[in-house]
């Protein structure tokens, strides 16, 4: 589905408030960008249009990203810049002398930490883009102030272009990018599974956050209601979430549910393959929605689901329960403690999930 976006003029920024410029960018002179960043799989996922973005505005520019290992993989197969290179923090010195070297005309830093801004600095990249949240805005040229919570979090990323006298579009239109190898490798999995004929619900019920999870009650209420449903299910995981979610499994009673751990983009490969994805907000939901072709089910109660989650699609789900009082709460730092026992969750029930999926299901009959 398009989305039809509101184009925000420089007037959105209001300069006293939310824009500080040092020093315009030169757009028509700008010949090496530098990205520093995404490195957290959720934010990638949504954020992929920047990158698309960014190319188009900067067509001719060679443009580097460096970014941790958790999305390198994924960075590795983007068509919309020419390197990218993988960010060791033990080694930050020595890699400002490289890019001291390269010359970057420009820096966008994603990130907004003191640490990628004093990088940008010190390799004397001329103009630096970033926000201002970690007391870093002293080494920025385009300088923006509050990122906003109650809009979809990728226009905040899609300002640091605007800042810079770029009109993106496109927002909600995320990508995945596989390589030839990752679609062989989801072909063989499937395959080998024997599930070409099934109904296949892909989900991981972790989150980094435990606040965002779903209770155990209410993952084994519906596995066991997809599966009397003839609906094959499959946990897929970080690697070190395999024994957690397969005691997990055994704790619930639910057998013939495999949990498996592939690369970020083997997985992106697989689900595609499937045809739901279910879980809290959080990077696998974020991986299903940029592969956007099984139906995503996530569970929101930290964020509103407009601020990461396209909420116009009716392809997917985003599912909140309103009727408690504190929901959405914003308690988004790790940290931060739920003073009611996160009842927003448990007051989600498997009846209220399944009905989402078997309306999905009679729309495809």
């Amino acid at each position: 589905m398009n989305f039809s976006v509101t184009h925000i003029g420089k007037e959105f920024f209001e300069p006293r408030h939310r824009l500080s410029v040092v020093k315009a960018v030169p757009l028509d002179n700008i010949q090496t960008i530098l990205v520093i960043g995404i490195d957290q799989l959720g934010g990638l996922m949504m954020s992929t249009p920047f990158f698309r973005e960014l190319r188009k505005a900067f067509p001719n520019a060679k443009i580097i990203n460096l970014v941790g290992p958790l999305t390198y993989g994924v960075m590795q197969n983007c068509p919309y810049i020419d390197e990218a290179w993988k960010f060791d923090k033990k080694q930050s010195w020595a890699l400002i002398k490289q890019l001291k070297r390269q010359s970057f005309d420009l820096a966008f830093l994603p990130s907004g930490t003191l640490r990628t801004s004093l990088m940008a600095y010190l390799a004397k990249i001329p103009h630096r883009v970033a926000y201002d949240d970690d007391g870093n805005g002293f080494l920025l040229t385009v300088r923006l102030h509050q990122e906003l919570h109650s809009r979809y979090r990728v226009e905040n990323l899609f300002d640091m272009l605007r800042a810079v006298g770029v009109t993106p579009s496109g927002v909600y239109e995320r990508e995945i990018w596989l390589s030839q190898s990752d679609l062989d490798y989801a072909d063989g999995w499937l395959s080998q599974k024997g599930w070409s004929e099934k109904t296949i619900l892909s989900f991981n019920p972790f989150s980094t956050d435990i606040k965002r999870r779903w209770t155990d009650e209410g993952w084994q209420s519906l596995l066991h209601i997809v599966q009397k449903d003839n609906i094959q299910p499959v946990m897929l995981v970080a690697p070190n979430e395999v024994d957690v979610g397969e005691d997990l499994l055994k704790k619930w009673g639910i057998v013939d549910v495999p949990v498996e751990s592939h690369a970020v983009t083997k997985t992106a490969a697989i689900v595609q393959k499937t045809h739901y994805v279910i879980g809290p907000e959080s990077g696998f939901v974020h991986l299903g929605l940029a592969v956007n072709k099984p139906h995503v089910i996530a569970f929101y109660n930290v964020l509103p689901p407009v601020s990461t989650f396209p909420v116009d699609n009716s392809f997917h789900t985003a599912m909140i329960k309103t009727s408690v009082a504190c929901a959405p709460c914003y308690l988004y730092k790790f940290k931060d403690v739920c003073p009611n026992g996160v009842e927003c969750m448990k007051q989600l029930t498997a009846d209220e999930v399944y009905q989402v999926i078997a309306n999905y299901e009679s729309q495809s009959v």
